[in-house]
């Protein structure tokens, strides 16, 4: 919900602050581009609107709400199952039951840091690279001579064993 503009389309939003940067860097402070990041940078983030009116407050909030959104899909999820007996099973911590074992469980969320700011235009730069050679490749099946060389390539299998 966050990032509701791709970097295509925040791209002239995040330049739009970078060039009101360069007239008042003073302000880079001001407008918390690099934190703090409290209650009140939070608080700025909840406007969801989708008009660009033109103003540096728009453009800001949508780049800020483009790095919370690719801060959480870019982090990791850990999950730790540990088999335990009845009787060794602590109240104290969770409890996954199953037909015929009992595992304790725990949850963590890790690389939550903010994206960088500066990030932005190599975000563009890589998804213009992603583009141009997507773009190669579909034009490379249309050719018979590159489209065998395709079809021996596009089979991938996933081997789990057992750990």
């Amino acid at each position: 919900m966050l990032d509701m503009l791709d970097i295509e389309g925040l791209y002239p939003l995040y330049s739009r602050v970078e060039q009101y940067l360069e007239e008042f860097p003073e302000e880079r402070s001001t407008l918390q581009i690099d934190g703090p990041y409290n209650e009140a940078f939070y608080e700025k983030l909840l406007d969801l609107s989708t008009e660009d009116d033109g103003t540096l407050a728009f453009a800001l909030t949508k780049v800020q709400q483009y790095r919370i959104a690719m801060t959480a899909k870019d982090c990791s999820i850990m999950i730790a199952l540990s088999p335990c007996l009845q009787d060794e099973c602590s109240e104290q911590r969770p409890v996954v039951l199953t037909s015929k074992s009992r595992f304790t469980f725990s949850v963590s969320v890790l690389d939550l840091d903010l994206k960088p700011y500066k990030s932005i235009p190599h975000q563009y730069k890589l998804d213009g690279k992603i583009v141009n050679y997507y773009l190669k490749n579909v034009q490379a099946k249309d050719d018979p001579v590159m489209s065998n060389l395709f079809k021996e390539n596009e089979d991938c299998t996933l081997v789990l064993h057992k750990v």
